[in-house]
């Protein structure tokens, strides 16, 4: 049985290899409605991530995520860089240094996580055409997941999650860009996936399969 701290740096690693690979899709999708450097700087960031991988093993869980929250905002620069390493920083502050977390500490972390990354993109909501538009409804799903049944299986959690942030990521493409670069397209922004959504899709598409694999 692997321990918490295996799965975790098993499904970082997962993660990285899915959204490197995912450049050119990210490029893109950002070449309408961005700069069209969305895929560029992902992958760097992932690469960046994966030297990494090796010293991840001898930290806890909230120093995992921590150091690979910053290592992405140090490494991709701009929106992109602040966004994605707000979100495994604030995971790790959220697990309050837990050694076992249960489930719902993970749920509870998750969302201390999505209202950081919220903050951090100026109070962004569902409906401004960006990440938030998969994040939210996924996070939700998990909150829903966790308080509707006291045996929670991790499995089925993830899956309604990826299918509830895959749902909001294609809600974005009829959605008006309302923040970053893409707000000043205004109306033509309509009409293409936001692809910061489509990145959160690949993080919790990355996570399901991997926990499906290994647990």
């Amino acid at each position: 049985m692997k321990t918490q701290r295996e799965i975790l740096t098993g499904i970082i690693e997962e993660m990285s290899k899915n959204l490197i690979n995912a450049e050119q899709m990210l490029t893109e999708l950002d070449s309408h409605i961005g700069d069209a450097d969305c895929g560029i700087g992902v992958r760097k960031g992932f690469e960046a991530v994966l030297k990494i991988i090796p010293e991840l093993s001898s930290m806890d869980l909230a120093n995992i995520l921590k150091k690979t929250g910053f290592t992405l905002a140090y490494t991709i620069g701009g929106t992109s860089g602040a966004m994605l390493g707000t979100i495994f920083i604030e995971l790790g502050k959220g697990l309050k240094e837990k050694i076992e977390p249960s489930i719902y500490d993970w749920v509870s972390a998750v969302n201390f996580s999505l209202e950081g990354v919220k903050r951090r993109g100026g109070n962004t909501k569902v409906g401004d055409k960006t990440m938030i538009d998969a994040l939210e409804p996924a996070v939700m799903s998990m909150i829903n997941s966790v308080d509707t049944s006291k045996d929670v299986n991790i499995i089925s959690l993830m899956e309604k999650a990826l299918a509830a942030a895959k749902e909001g990521s294609e809600n974005t493409i009829n959605l008006t860009a309302k923040k970053g670069r893409a707000s000043y397209l205004g109306e033509r922004s309509k009409g293409f996936k936001d692809p910061g959504s489509v990145i959160i899709c690949i993080m919790f598409e990355s996570a399901y399969e991997y926990l499906k694999k290994n647990l």
